[in-house]
């Protein structure tokens, strides 16, 4: 799990009070939002340890994937947890296999009911892309062999109109720092759009791509440019009609560094993410790329830990119709055990709410970002609930 080990190397320089959280309640509590237990994982048939998000149908129901299954004794499972009398049943969809993976991402689901996804630590392979059909099909559509096509495709896919599928492998390809490619569902081909060569293109990718309203890809990458295994990161974009990639920007010394989310856009082009900061010890941040200022990067909020704050933001930000962005921490709150965050745009900046402190018995170090339906949000924790082996949770009455 590398995202895991990188921000474990960080969190060794911050202050103790930054892990644990301080006594006392945020500086703005949100009122009248409620917090519920969907689902306690109990590590047996069921799974353990959610590192992904969510996908949720028109009926309610919620997909994801657990990292191992029965005690620990094998891959986990593609599940579904369907709304049904009031409450929500477990359904195991497909158990993984050592050839399918181990899974630690967010599945997607189409418009006709089809869930697809990425797996990594696929035996002696390098990952693979997946599909769990709507007639309850399961099927492996390509094996990355870590040489040509990069390997540890991570976090999401990302879908267009015409049934084709964009990733990102975090490595390896052809220029030996990651790759973006697209899966055509009508010819069962797969094609590497972009090999990485920590050039000015940057490399390693820790996110999936995004595709904005016109068609047009994005994503970041972790280090670079023209520096391995340094540098503060970039900015890139790739248009699938005229096959033509470019690096947006280098976020140089703008104060974001090592960008570790996907984007999210708004209806006016402007992208957000989450990343780590400048300074040794910090607990990340969420920044914005303005569009209108030629993607310039602005720091919308610098967690600290302190008093009820979040810090280690890994999960990408969801924007709701007000242009709220919506996150998860894996540490901080009150107790330390991670929190559910809400960025609010006001004319002086942005207020930063923290919307839920985890307490380890509802849930432990949240990993992925939220999914909505009207003004409830849902996600996962990686591990806490009753039993210790992760929860699906909901937030109500977000305003």
């Amino acid at each position: 799990m590398r995202r895991n080990l990188l921000w474990a190397l960080i969190s060794l320089f911050l202050p103790l009070t930054a892990l644990q959280g301080q006594n006392g309640a945020p500086a703005d509590p949100a009122s009248g939002v409620g917090f519920s237990v969907l689902y306690n994982f109990t590590g047996g048939e069921d799974g353990c340890c959610l590192y992904g998000g969510l996908a949720r149908d028109r009926r309610g129901s919620l997909f994801g994937v657990t990292y191992i299954d029965d005690n620990g004794s094998g891959p986990g499972n593609l599940f579904k947890l369907a709304r049904r009398d009031g409450g929500y049943t477990l359904e195991i969809l497909h158990g993984f296999s050592f050839g399918d993976g181990l899974c630690m991402t967010t599945p997607v689901l189409d418009a006709a009911g089809n869930l697809f996804g990425v797996c990594t630590d696929v035996g002696t392979a390098y990952g693979t892309l997946w599909e769990y059909s709507d007639d309850g099909r399961f099927s492996v559509l390509h094996t990355f062999n870590g040489t040509t096509d990069g390997m540890e495709p991570e976090d999401t896919v990302a879908l267009d109109g015409n049934g084709n599928i964009y990733g990102t492998a975090y490595t390896s390809g052809a220029g030996g720092a990651g790759t973006l490619w697209e899966y055509s569902r009508s010819s069962q081909t797969f094609v590497v759009l972009h090999a990485f060569s920590n050039g000015n293109d940057g490399g390693l990718l820790p996110a999936g791509p995004t595709i904005d309203s016109f068609g047009r890809l994005w994503g970041t990458t972790e280090y670079g440019p023209n520096c391995y295994y340094c540098g503060t990161g970039t900015v890139w974009s790739y248009d699938p009609v005229s096959g033509a990639f470019s690096t947006v920007l280098d976020f140089g010394s703008s104060g974001v560094n090592a960008p570790q989310s996907r984007l999210a856009i708004d209806d006016d082009g402007n992208l957000y993410g989450t990343a780590f900061g400048l300074t040794i010890g910090n607990c990340g941040l969420v920044y914005e790329l303005q569009k209108s200022n030629n993607y310039a990067p602005i720091i919308l909020h610098s967690f600290t830990g302190n008093n009820g704050d979040g810090c280690y933001p890994y999960g990408n930000v969801a924007l709701d119709q007000r242009r709220n962005l919506l996150g998860t921490t894996y540490n901080g709150g009150d107790l330390g055990d991670g929190a559910v965050y809400e960025l609010i745009p006001k004319d002086s900046g942005w207020q930063e709410i923290t919307l839920h402190s985890f307490t380890l018995s509802d849930g432990y170090r949240p990993q992925s970002g939220l999914i909505h339906l009207a003004d409830s949000w849902f996600g996962t924790a990686s591990s806490g609930g009753n039993y210790g082996e992760g929860v699906i949770f909901e937030l109500s009455g977000v305003h």
